[in-house]
């Protein structure tokens, strides 16, 4: 909400209403003498072991008096990072920070923080406290919900609302300390305040081996570990209290903008973001992180020691999202729940065809995991489904089913079944509608059902695909328990329908595509279990064709009408399809405001809306970011055969063909638009028979393409602040360089450029051998063309 400035004098931070660019710090963290320790800074300077702090932190950069003194570079999970002291942090004797001095001189910014804070909680509850059931402070043992906490216990009476700590059985064990220091505290303050710790049904370990590891993709651990647990533990509750329905509930939380690119575009107060009944209050969404640290000394809160570990943020130990410094850190501390986790994924990794111990590291530490979009890697233990369609019928053969058909038809409709001999025949009514279906129990655990004439009704058809999935691989997770609106769900220990209750909404089938979680994170090892089923997903999905420039063109002049009208055949136009979704063009059949502010940029700076659109398919593409992933130099020339290889190795279970298709399609890409032709990202020649690609790069690209591949890098790693060495490193996953292959000349040169914009887009400190880039806690890469787009006084 603050600037935050540095006080040299005492080494502290101060919170200022204004600051030039010099001196507005991207929200520094306070420094712990554990953290020096478990990264080895004994070795180079001398520091007492204190309860207060002793420097400060922005990013891996140290500060002690406003002056850069040390840095962490690198490390991962099986690494450690190099520690380099820079001539100012030389020999170093640190005294602990006098925080009491620190609160001092920022306790008047403090107070109207918490008084807007206070305000906030208060005006929400009088407005809301007649619509809503239960009133809950999300509780997470972290530093964000503990000043919620403290807040909200201001303004409510205790007996007004409850605190629930969810459990996701992969905390840190400081998590766990902290959350009990916090229950004890309140109830010496307020006994009648009520604390809940809520756990999904299933070990996180049990539930990996199911799920398989979580993925930026396949975020399956939120809903499962999280929420379903949270709404059930509040339904429980208001059924003690005589409630039938599912109760309406507002949540007080600890999100904050400045956390993700994504969390910045939540309305402060939103309705049914993470569950239709639930009602969403960040109480200090504007708040950075030095704010909520300062919050924290001011008002003596207990505190998650993790943070002074080096931790940033507190979650999970291992998550798909977390950074490579939150790894770093939590694999030194040696803990032993990780180590299981990270079993798990090495099996996963090794099931991909991996098995060179150094490779698997490689593959872990560099983040591959976190990118799975299919089931590849996944032991299914002989689980799966199989579907056909002959005529107007529907045919299912499920394997190793978990659930009983039968029971989860309930939500669809009423269900009359009896038994003929070896089959079973049933009738399904749906309003007016009846659909006959047959069972019939087969050798090897095969379940074979047919479904009459459901073919040419599209909705009833995906439905009962639904309802086959479920049947097959529910687990019992409780997430689409979480969803049924009346309670007539159960899911645990089996699936059971209340057929009083339930009104078939669907609502149990509609919150994922497949139906269900599991189904939808193991979908690509489907059709027979360990990865027989090729890589559709992603390689081959393109069928050989590239995006060629006359298409993206014309969908982008008329997009809509284009998506009715069009001159593709049907493969090519399924690839489109692809293509678009991958630019970030349209999602789930519908064009994206992207699309919309793109098509405008069209008609004043074409080469800027490819830049875009290359940017965006480096994000999203598996074909795209392989060969950014595998060919990091620049100046190179690939045979496609070589090409083809890389690709083999990375995915060994992939067939030759689907291996052939995605290259072809990437290389199309490249021969028929500007990504190739103009940008040189891969230039495409022949040498005889054999294309080969040349991969040259650009240093002439739009300085915003530049500034909106940062903001998009900045949702990738969850910060908004960088520095220009970091875009060099190997492995980094974007910037200019990985993308474009711009040098750092052209890059400062146009960060110097930009920063001079009469908006605060992007401050960069590039003098006195400081590279430092801060982007704008409150806008994101859509901000970023829509701000050049009024620039040129195109809207």
């Amino acid at each position: 909400m603050f600037k935050v400035k540095w006080d040299s004098k005492i080494n502290g931070v101060i919170l200022a209403d204004t600051a030039n660019e010099h001196e507005d710090l991207s929200s520094p963290r306070p420094v712990y003498f554990e953290e020096l320790d478990l990264l080895g800074f004994n070795k180079y300077w001398i520091y007492p072991k204190s309860e207060e702090p002793l420097l400060w932190a922005i990013g891996r950069k140290y500060f002690c008096k406003g002056v850069f003194v040390a840095e962490a570079k690198g490390g991962n999970l099986y690494e450690t990072p190099e520690i380099i002291i820079t001539e100012e942090g030389k020999d170093l004797k640190l005294k602990p920070i006098n925080i009491k001095k620190v609160i001092k001189k920022n306790r008047k910014l403090l107070f109207v923080l918490e008084n807007e804070a206070i305000d906030f909680v208060e005006d929400t509850y009088k407005k809301n406290k007649k619509k809503v059931d239960f009133i809950t402070v999300s509780f997470s043992g972290g530093k964000d919900s503990q000043v919620v906490l403290d807040i909200v216990s201001r303004v409510l009476h205790p007996e007004d609302y409850i605190v629930i700590f969810s459990d996701t059985t992969m905390e840190i064990p400081y998590t766990y300390e902290a959350v009990e220091r916090t229950k004890e505290e309140y109830k010496k303050k307020y006994p009648k305040l009520k604390f809940y710790t809520v756990k999904p049904v299933k070990d996180a370990l049990d539930l990996w081996r199911y799920f398989g590891p979580p993925s930026r993709f396949h975020r399956w651990c939120c809903t499962v570990t999280k929420t379903a647990p949270f709404v059930k533990k509040v339904r429980e509750l208001y059924e003690e209290k005589g409630g039938e329905k599912t109760p309406r509930i507002l949540v007080f939380e600890g999100v904050r903008s400045d956390e993700s690119a994504t969390r910045s575009n939540y309305n402060r107060i939103a309705l049914g973001v993470k569950h239709l009944n639930q009602l969403n209050a960040e109480v200090i969404k504007q708040w950075n992180s030095t704010e909520v640290y300062l919050y924290i000394y001011f008002r003596k809160l207990p505190t998650n020691s993790a943070y002074r570990y080096g931790l940033s943020r507190v979650g999970c130990l291992i998550c798909p999202f977390a950074s490579s410094w939150s790894e770093l850190i939590l694999s030194r501390l040696d803990l032993t729940k990780p180590k299981e986790l990270l079993k798990i994924i090495e099996n996963h990794v090794k099931l991909l065809g991996i098995t060179d111990k150094e490779k698997i590291k490689a593959y872990i530490a560099q983040g591959q995991w976190k990118k799975r979009a299919g089931g590849e890697g996944i032991d299914t233990k002989g689980t799966f489904l199989k579907s056909i369609i002959s005529n107007n019928d529907a045919l299912f053969t499920s394997v190793n089913h978990r659930e009983n058909l039968n029971e989860w038809l309930k939500v669809l409709g009423s269900v009359y079944i009896k038994n003929v001999e070896s089959k079973t025949e049933g009738e399904l009514k749906i309003v007016d509608k009846s659909i006959s279906f047959n069972i019939e129990e087969q050798e090897l655990s095969n379940t074979s059902v047919q479904f009459k004439g459901i073919v040419e009704n599209k909705d009833l058809y995906n439905n009962i695909k639904k309802i086959m999935y479920k049947t097959t691989y529910c687990v019992h997770c409780g997430a689409c328990e979480a969803e049924c609106p009346t309670g007539a769900l159960k899911t645990f220990p089996i699936v059971k329908v209340d057929t009083q209750s339930c009104i078939n909404c669907l609502s149990c089938v509609d919150f994922s595509e497949k139906g269900c979680l599991l189904a939808k994170s193991v979908q690509m090892a489907e059709n027979g279990g360990n990865m027989k089923q090729e890589h559709r997903g992603g390689i081959g999905s393109y069928l050989t064709f590239g995006a060629r420039q006359e298409w993206v063109e014309s969908f982008l002049l008329n997009p809509e009408e284009w998506l009715l009208k069009n001159n593709l055949g049907n493969k090519q136009f399924e690839s489109m399809n692809v293509w678009l979704r991958e630019m970030e063009l349209i999602y789930k059949g519908s064009i994206t405001e992207t699309t919309k502010i793109l098509s405008n940029l069209l008609k004043i700076e074409k080469d800027m809306v490819w830049e875009i659109l290359w940017i965006n398919l480096s994000t999203n593409s598996l074909i795209c970011k392989f060969y950014l992933d595998f060919y990091e130099n620049w100046g190179i020339s690939i045979p496609q055969n070589e090409l083809e290889a890389k690709l083999k190795e990375a995915y060994p279970n992939v067939s030759e063909r689907t291996i052939k298709s995605g290259i072809n399609s990437l290389l199309n890409l490249f021969a028929t638009t500007p990504i190739g032709n103009d940008f040189k990202i891969g230039f495409i020649q022949k040498s005889g028979r054999m294309r080969v690609i040349n991969k040259v790069g650009t240093e002439n690209i739009n300085l915003f393409s530049v500034l909106y591949s940062l903001y998009k890098l900045s949702s990738i790693y969850r910060r908004k602040d960088f520095t220009v060495s970091e875009f060099y490193y190997k492995n980094f996953q974007g910037g200019p360089y990985r993308l474009f292959g711009t040098s750092r000349e052209t890059v400062e040169n146009i960060l110097r450029t930009l920063q001079e914009e009469k908006d605060y887009l992007v401050r960069a400190d590039l003098v006195a051998g400081l590279d430092n880039i801060f982007l704008n806690e409150n806008l994101n890469e859509i901000d970023i063309l829509k701000h050049y787009l009024r620039k040129k006084n195109a809207i």
